[in-house]
């Protein structure tokens, strides 16, 4: 069995690396514009404690009232590596939301929510902030920051002031999963669910994606049969467009589809836009929408089984115009000449969008560090299989594979971020995780503050967060 997966983890790994180099562009934003933020994991005490891997989610939010111009807030996921269905006998997680405080120092991020404090048990408790959006009410005219949940009980969290003890679970369902989405839409507040347990669980069953809205008071569900096809087992992300609320969905058998829809309470029914993963099959879900320039970018996640059997697959970004036409900015037939994840093969997510000062920016996730981890780690890898790996331990190394890890083009490894001024000619700012490796992706960003802000992934060292001006 181990030979096997060694066998198969060596596949993955031809044909890994990248030749291309950061580049200056005509504007925007260079490499030597950023500096770190934040200590590994916030900082080095709470992270000794609670392992803040991921920045999970990002909002920048201005409560009703405030006399400065609000703050930038982060909901964290922990222990990834102890994710329920990788690990049976997972340590409890106590996420947070952190708010930037640069009025204190360029490095302060301030605890307004860790869940450690709210006497919740295991299966009530939050195992992270996946999402988050500032909405006001339409039932009462108030004000919030909501943050959309994961855990065994998914719930919705809320706060009109952002201010630590004013936090409160508005919605929650006993049912696992999460809120991966969150999108303003006419006036209410839209979420999309999914059970991503069951990618890893198997005593959890995935069902055909829904989406939910909330006026501030009550909660209804507006689609429940995943745009009925029961291949599509997710909504991975949603954004208002045009008029009509955009849902991209997660369809592992026959790709990512994009659909629309008018409301609540439609005119007409739900219309597709995408299918079949766009410019493959193998984009398996969309993960990230955002609108820029009278369009509507989305970023895709390479097929997983396919990386697990046929060798690593990169992802793609396509736009959607207001006629509904799409077009492919990475891959097959792309307008801007862009291979799949930007000639980048370990690119395997599309994973976050933002424009800043007249610049859009794209986020990748690189799957290298994670797999140089698991191939100098059996016992991981064979946990993930449902093998009894309690013999293994973390120093059990497999030193033929670390070794050959050294051949490949490491310091290329970690997340990347590209840039364009037309959504046409697109420019490389970091390729290596802003000098980490480690920092696999750029989870989240966010124009903040005349700032572009960078939350960037790492399961090993603790999350790292960026600022470009």
């Amino acid at each position: 069995m181990r030979m096997l997966v060694l066998l198969v983890f060596m596949v993955m790994l031809v044909g890994a690396g990248c030749n291309r180099q950061p580049e200056a562009g005509p504007g925007g934003l260079v490499e030597g514009d950023f500096v770190k933020i934040s200590e590994n994991g916030f900082d080095a005490a709470d992270h000794a404690q609670d392992l803040n891997d991921y920045p999970w989610s990002m909002a920048h939010f201005t409560p009703d009232g405030a006399e400065n111009g609000g703050y930038l807030y982060v909901g964290t996921w922990n222990r990834v590596q102890q994710w329920k269905g990788f690990q049976p006998d997972r340590q409890p997680v106590y996420p947070e939301i952190r708010r930037y405080r640069p009025d204190i120092s360029a490095t302060t991020w301030e605890t307004v929510l860790d869940t450690r404090d709210l006497g919740l048990d295991d299966h009530a408790r939050p195992h992270g902030f996946r999402t988050m959006k500032p909405y006001r009410n339409a039932s009462d005219g108030r004000l919030y920051l909501y943050a959309g949940g994961r855990g065994d009980n998914t719930s919705l969290w809320r706060s009109e002031t952002g201010e630590p003890g004013t936090w409160e679970c508005f919605w929650s369902v006993d049912q696992v999963g999460s809120i991966r989405g969150l999108a303003v839409h006419k006036d209410l507040l839209y979420m999309s669910f999914y059970n991503d347990y069951s990618m890893v669980d198997k005593d959890s069953e995935a069902s055909p994606a829904n989406i939910l809205a909330t006026d501030g008071e009550r909660v209804w569900e507006v689609l429940q049969d995943g745009f009925g096809n029961k291949h599509n087992v997710g909504i991975f992300t949603i954004e208002s467009f045009n008029g009509w609320l955009y849902a991209g969905t997660h369809n592992p058998l026959q790709g990512a589809q994009v659909w629309k829809l008018e409301g609540p309470d439609p005119a007409a029914p739900p219309v597709q836009i995408v299918s079949g993963g766009g410019p493959r099959w193998l984009n398996e879900s969309f993960l990230t929408m955002q609108v820029w320039q009278d369009h509507l970018y989305v970023g895709a996640q390479a097929s997983f089984l396919m990386r697990m059997i046929g060798g690593i697959k990169a992802a793609d970004v396509i736009r959607i115009g207001r006629d509904d036409t799409w077009e492919a900015i990475t891959g097959c037939g792309s307008i801007a000449g862009e291979g799949s994840g930007f000639g980048e093969p370990s690119n395997a997510y599309i994973w976050s969008m933002c424009e800043h000062d007249g610049w859009f920016y794209v986020g990748t996730y690189d799957i290298m560090p994670g797999l140089s981890y698991m191939l100098t780690h059996p016992g991981f890898i064979l946990g993930i299989m449902g093998i009894d790996c309690k013999a293994e331990t973390s120093g059990d190394k497999l030193l033929l594979l670390s070794s050959v890890e050294m051949l490949f083009w490491r310091k290329n490894f970690g997340a990347d971020l590209y840039k364009t001024r037309d959504g046409r000619h697109w420019y490389a700012v970091n390729l290596n995780g802003f000098g980490n490796p480690d920092n696999y992706g750029v989870r989240t960003m966010m124009s903040s503050g005349g700032q572009l802000i960078l939350g960037l992934s790492n399961p090993y060292d603790g999350l790292e967060m960026w600022a470009g001006k």
